[in-house]
């Protein structure tokens, strides 16, 4: 009897088990991937977008790699993304969004807070966004690095993360279809153990392209119907 109900008290209840279990996968999964795999590695397709991820150098958090050819103009991609003030209106997590600081025509100091990926809380930074373009490739480079500068709002229970490298690739395909690739490397900061947050974050690439790209659609087809308006107005 005693033995039985020492036994007992040694057993974890069935949702720790659960939790223990799924724990000891995922830390596999990425130490086995830290180890051996620093190539881009294939995550999933859906919708004609692909996701591929790699271990970043120097750091133990994961680089995320997403493309696809979406509908719309370069110019309207483009358009979307430099627009600072909408990034709430289609960036995944993201409830605020303002300009800090013009530079130069290339270059702007930006504020950028987002809704933490369960179970992080609420995150923000400050970063410069550079503009890059190759008209021999018809081709435009965003990104966005971590700064720091004084005219930056520094709110209360917000956590500024520490690391984030954000690279966007523009490729002009035709007059409709535009070539986006965006590199997205972030640590969060706090308690979380890498391997979590990395777990958490797999989905926002995807989520990045697919709805950028509705919003360059949605974009497109207001400039067109009010260019029709306006044409046939008598």
């Amino acid at each position: 009897m005693i033995q039985r109900f020492f036994h007992r008290k040694r057993m974890l209840p069935p949702f720790l088990s659960s939790i223990t279990a799924l724990s000891a996968v995922i830390m596999f999964a990425f130490t086995t991937l830290k180890a051996e795999e620093e190539e881009w590695r294939f995550v999933y397709e859906s919708h004609g977008i692909t996701v591929h991820k790699r271990i970043k150098e120097d750091t133990v958090s994961l680089e995320f790699k997403s493309t696809g050819i979406l509908r719309g103009k370069i110019s309207d991609y483009l358009s979307v993304i430099l627009d600072t003030e909408i990034m709430p209106d289609w960036a995944p997590q993201c409830f605020e969004a303002r300009n800090v600081e013009r530079v130069s025509e290339r270059e702007t100091i930006i504020y950028v807070a987002c809704n933490g990926v369960w179970p992080v809380a609420d995150r923000d930074y400050v970063a410069k966004r550079t503009i890059i373009s190759d008209q021999e490739t018809s081709t435009v480079n965003v990104d966005i690095d971590l700064t720091e500068n004084p005219g930056a709002p520094d709110i209360k229970g917000r956590v500024h993360i520490p690391h984030l490298q954000c690279h966007w690739i523009l490729k002009r395909i035709d007059p409709v279809n535009t070539h986006v690739e965006l590199h997205v490397c972030v640590d969060p900061g706090g308690w979380l153990p890498a391997w979590l947050v990395n777990w958490g974050y797999r989905w926002v690439p995807y989520r990045y392209l697919k709805d950028l790209e509705s919003r360059v659609v949605k974009l497109s087809c207001c400039t067109t119907q009010l260019v029709s308006t306006l044409t046939h107005t008598p």
